[in-house]
């Protein structure tokens, strides 16, 4: 009796051991039907009117772990007083809504390191005092040094995190920014590709049709010169009178190619009096060239 206890003990260990472990199968997978993912699917009477695949948890995470790339160079990833050094480049992942409870809801494509490393304080990390353990929040006594690992404010040892570089986030409130690229901040009711000390250029754009679109280079430039060109036009009109009544002077003073003393003076004083508009319009042609 003993033995068969001993061993209806054995089979029911077994089977709860073999329903917690991974269940793998080396064939295809075809689901004739909805399919629900996550601890906050409804056991029974899911409601799939809105989709035949529903990722149903809190913080969901789709991850692409690319297992034949290779890492990128090292990158630091700053945080409010501390920092992560790491690699990534081998895996990307999805993010509906951030990682804890309450934290900002919104839309995240990222670039994620496969491991997590120690996270290091950048000389302004907390170093909280531990001493009693029921305390919440924990008092901070200080600062911890440059290069030191940096402290879980709940039990006060080193801890580690993952890499996570924003490639595009999407805030999820009514006036939510938007931002484009790795380092890029984002800000509510704007649109960032970069940072103070990061600057990106958003190239091929079309001209500007209405009030609220951007406005190009090209479209600027016309802008800002059309009143000056106006008036340089108006100069040339003037140089190029002044030439004319120039030419018809000397022809008036020489006619034949010379000229007296008095009339060569004459000549020469009206040259010297319209040098500097020539000088000036030889400049302004040099301008607009």
């Amino acid at each position: 009796m003993k033995l068969f206890k001993y061993s209806l003990f054995v089979v029911c260990a077994a089977a709860a051991s073999s329903s917690n472990a991974d269940q793998i199968r080396a064939d295809d997978t075809v689901v004739q039907g909805n399919l629900c993912i996550g601890t906050d699917c409804i056991v029974n009477g899911e409601d799939f009117s809105n989709g035949a695949l529903v990722l149903k948890e809190n913080n969901l995470r789709i991850r692409w772990h690319d297992s034949t790339a290779t890492a990128g160079g090292p990158v630091r990833q700053t945080f409010d007083g501390t920092y992560v050094d790491g690699e990534v480049g081998e895996s990307w992942r999805l993010d509906a809504n951030q990682s804890s409870n309450g934290s900002d809801n919104g839309l995240y494509i990222s670039q994620m390191s496969v491991v997590d490393y120690p996270v290091y304080s950048d000389g302004s990390a907390p170093d909280y005092d531990c001493s009693d353990p029921f305390a919440d929040p924990k008092p901070v006594i200080g600062t911890i040094p440059e290069g030191d690992p940096a402290e879980d404010p709940s039990q006060c040892l080193p801890y580690r995190e993952f890499l996570q570089l924003n490639v595009l986030a999407m805030n999820g409130n009514l006036n939510g920014g938007v931002s484009l690229g790795i380092g890029a901040e984002i800000a509510d009711g704007e649109v960032r590709l970069g940072n103070a000390e990061l600057k990106r250029r958003l190239a091929h754009v079309a001209r500007a049709i209405s009030n609220s679109d951007v406005l190009i280079k090209e479209q600027l430039d016309q802008g800002l010169f059309q009143a000056q060109q106006i008036r340089l036009n108006e100069i040339e009109a003037l140089m190029t009178m002044a030439e004319n009544e120039l030419e018809f002077l000397e022809q008036e003073v020489a006619p034949n190619g010379s000229s007296g003393s008095s009339g060569g003076g004459g000549a020469a004083s009206w040259l010297l009096l319209l040098l500097p508009l020539a000088t000036l319009k030889f400049r302004n042609r040099k301008t607009v060239a």
